[in-house]
């Protein structure tokens, strides 16, 4: 059976990366998901352990990450905006509690996420092509217009619980499923480029799975479907997305793990709704990077320390660029 699970999570894998390549390399310009940018975090949910919850308890998981990315163009509150370059800092506290549930043989839970932005800028420019007659000539003459767009903003975004946390140890192999609601608690302007939060619901459905052998070599993978509701503001109904985030690891012993972490993001739906004047077309990205642990023991407890790079190999009307995290996690 382990066997079976193993190979299922490879043939994941292989086949995420195989449509979000296809899909990055193949798609002409065009504008997707609102902003070009959605509730998923690129490379966020990539992290040790994926899949495996190691007991009862209150579990708290703090992540600051700094990400710097550019987009040739975007459509947002219906103006099209060109050369957008983003550069943030935020900061994410996941609170988790589990119980041992020995009906079901594992864990059931629930879970709350709060991020702040400590500092978000982006810079880019408002621009369209348009016509106009001469009074003199009666001949048409084309124009173009370019406004400076962008700014800083900090501030609370987008909460997320987890109605529901359900875990699994089988062995070597382990399984997690948390769906995530993530609600429109930040700061949202649609003639602005920069916000602190989607301004809809989102529900992403997600499933977990780690292999952990006896001899330290980890293979996780967390896949989710993000299902996006409409901007009541803009009219704008972003398509759905499938992403996709995968773990490499070797642990050399109990304290200490390094491997490689990566994500993998495909649009399945195009865009729709009143707001949606561009059309619907699909987005699509992905990523490689290092990832590290060390834990650490302080005032009798495990600490468990994280930090991970993952750089942009392409995307198609989304951000491109680069994420550092620097984590903590312990359980009480």
């Amino acid at each position: 059976m382990p066997t079976m699970i193993r190979d299922a999570a490879v043939g994941l894998i292989i086949l995420s990366a195989t449509l979000a390549l296809s899909l990055a390399l193949g798609a002409g310009p065009a504008r997707a998901v609102e902003g070009g940018a959605s509730h998923y975090i690129t490379g966020a949910y990539g992290d040790f352990l994926m899949g495996y919850i190691p007991g009862p308890g209150l579990f708290i998981r703090n992540d600051t990450f700094y990400q710097s990315a550019h987009m040739d163009s975007t459509f947002k509150g219906g103006k099209i905006y060109a050369g957008i370059d983003e550069t943030m800092v935020m900061n994410i506290t996941k609170l988790s509690y589990l119980f041992d549930v020995p009906a079901m043989g594992g864990f059931l839970g629930i879970g709350v996420g709060v991020p702040i932005i400590i500092n978000e800028h982006i810079t880019g420019e408002v621009s369209a092509d348009y016509t106009l007659r001469s009074r003199q000539t009666g001949i048409d003459q084309p124009h173009s217009l370019d406004i400076d767009g962008g700014g800083d903003r900090g501030g609370l975004s987008d909460i997320f619980i987890m109605p529901v946390i359900a875990g699994w140890n089988l062995g070597e192999c382990h399984l997690v499923v948390s769906p995530i609601i993530f609600l429109p608690t930040g700061y949202y302007n649609p003639d602005k480029l920069t916000n602190l939060g989607m301004n809809y619901l989102t529900f992403d459905g997600n499933v977990a799975f780690t292999w952990l052998s006896k001899s330290g070599f980890e293979l996780s993978v967390n896949a989710g479907y993000m299902v996006n509701t409409e901007n009541m503001t803009t009219g704008y109904l972003s398509g759905n997305q499938i992403h996709a985030d995968w773990t490499l690891a070797c642990h050399v012993n109990d304290r200490f793990a390094l491997g490689a972490v990566g994500y993998l993001l495909a649009q399945t739906t195009p865009d729709s709704g009143e707001g949606a004047t561009m059309g619907g077309f699909a987005s699509s990205g992905t990523g490689i990077g290092p990832i590290v642990t060390y834990t650490l023991p302080v005032a009798g407890k495990d600490v468990m320390l994280v930090a991970k790079w993952l750089h942009g190999l392409g995307a198609t009307n989304s951000f491109l660029g680069d994420s550092i995290y620097g984590s903590f996690a312990m359980t009480f």
